[in-house]
């Protein structure tokens, strides 16, 4: 078995016990603050120099023995989502309304013990290893990344690496590769005013229900009749706000939506199509529409050399024909924002039965623990691999 393997399989039963702690207690964006004192806890306990960073954040350093001045950065974010956990293992979420539904937990704990391990052979580590505790991950319009890459241990860094765990690939899998994996994730918002009035009498009222409906249809079209059949897009409305009571037609309504892309040039044209409409569809319904589009993160792209050296290590930990090349994914990851070289790899966190399997983001997702030392294995051999390209021995 692979040494780094080995090693993080020993640390099983400390890994379950670290995630589950953490997904019992999730904690939404900007606000992990019991997330952010476990981490110091574990990393004051076991000797590894630490700061806090980006408000709920934290960042701790192992100097390299050798190589110093070559920092790789290991991310991990730390927050959850605005769910309420509709699955119920012992380990369930003690926070009503708040859940780790995306794995962030399994990042926490993975990277924890990728300390500790790292931490008992610092006299040999071949280079600087700097890991990155991430909040606000989830938080599209003020993104955790954004405020933590300019934190000047995070400027020095010269290349990163990171995990995201996926509930519909199965245990025993990864997928990592060179280029584009995650699409660019912006969001919009949709503000209608019309003019309040009695639901009796609708003449007499503006309806902004009837302007979000037009709006919503219009929507449709924008993918499917505006934008080429072989350019990936989504335009979606995703939530649909107005009204409190079923007698009085409301003065506003809001929608709110998320528009996803690779094509630099689709992106910059989402904003003006959604405009068009609020101008169009606000004079057809009397209704003052106005358009708010908001930049989320950039495409997600895996750098050539920096996968090469995730791709030798991952290899040597799932076993090459364990490594698989999938479509990019329309979800987001704002870890593209940080601005060293830098790639993820997919780890795969299904259960064998499929019918467990779950998506991020579900209210049932869980994963299948086997895949923590699998993750931890990986970051570690990704050291060992890049220490010996450093040093010229690589074979």
């Amino acid at each position: 078995m692979n040494a780094n393997l080995s090693r993080a399989q020993q640390a099983f039963k400390e890994l379950v016990t670290l995630r589950r702690d953490f997904h019992a207690h999730p904690e939404l964006s900007w606000k992990e603050r019991r997330t952010q004192q476990k981490i110091l806890e574990y990393l004051d306990k076991w000797g590894i120099p630490a700061v806090v960073s980006t408000g709920t954040g934290v960042i701790a350093t192992l100097e390299g023995a050798r190589n110093k001045d070559v920092v790789l950065g290991i991310r991990a974010d730390i927050d959850a989502l605005p769910l309420t956990e509709a699955a119920h293992p012992p380990y369930v979420s003690q926070n009503q309304g708040c859940m780790h539904a995306c794995g962030h937990d399994t990042h926490i704990a993975m990277l924890l013990v990728t300390a500790r391990l790292l931490a008992e052979k610092k006299d040999d580590l071949p280079l600087t290893v700097r890991f990155l505790f991430q909040p606000a991950e989830e938080y599209i319009a003020d993104s955790g990344a954004l405020r933590m890459k300019e934190d000047p241990l995070v400027k020095a860094i010269t290349r990163m690496i990171a995990i995201h765990i996926q509930g519909m690939l199965p245990y025993g899998m990864a997928n990592l590769q060179e280029g584009p994996i995650m699409a660019a994730s912006d969001t919009f918002d949709i503000f209608i005013k019309g003019r309040g009035g009695h639901g009796a009498h609708p003449e007499e009222a503006i309806d902004p229900i009837a302007a979000g409906v037009a709006y919503y249809n219009a929507v449709q079209t924008l993918v499917s009749r505006e934008t080429k059949a072989l350019d990936a897009a989504v335009i979606g409305i995703t939530s649909f706000q107005s009204g409190e009571t079923s007698n009085v037609i409301p003065e506003t309504a809001r929608l709110m939506g998320t528009c996803r892309t690779f094509s630099p040039t689709l992106r910059e044209h989402f904003p003006k199509q959604l405009e068009r409409l609020a101008r169009g569809i606000g004079e057809a319904t009397r209704t003052t529409i106005e358009a708010c589009y908001h930049y989320g993160t950039p495409v997600m792209v895996n750098d050539p050399s920096v996968t090469q050296t995730g791709l030798a290590a991952a290899a040597a930990i799932f076993g090459r024909d364990k490594v698989i090349t999938e479509e990019p994914r329309m979800g987001g990851e704002d870890f593209a924002k940080y601005d060293a070289p830098k790639a993820m790899l997919c780890l795969g966190g299904g259960f064998e039965d499929e019918k467990r399997r779950k998506a991020q983001h579900n209210p049932q997702f869980d994963i299948d623990e086997r895949a923590l030392p699998l993750g931890v294995a990986y970051f570690l051999e990704y050291v060992d691999e890049y220490g010996r390209k450093l040093d010229g021995t690589a074979i």
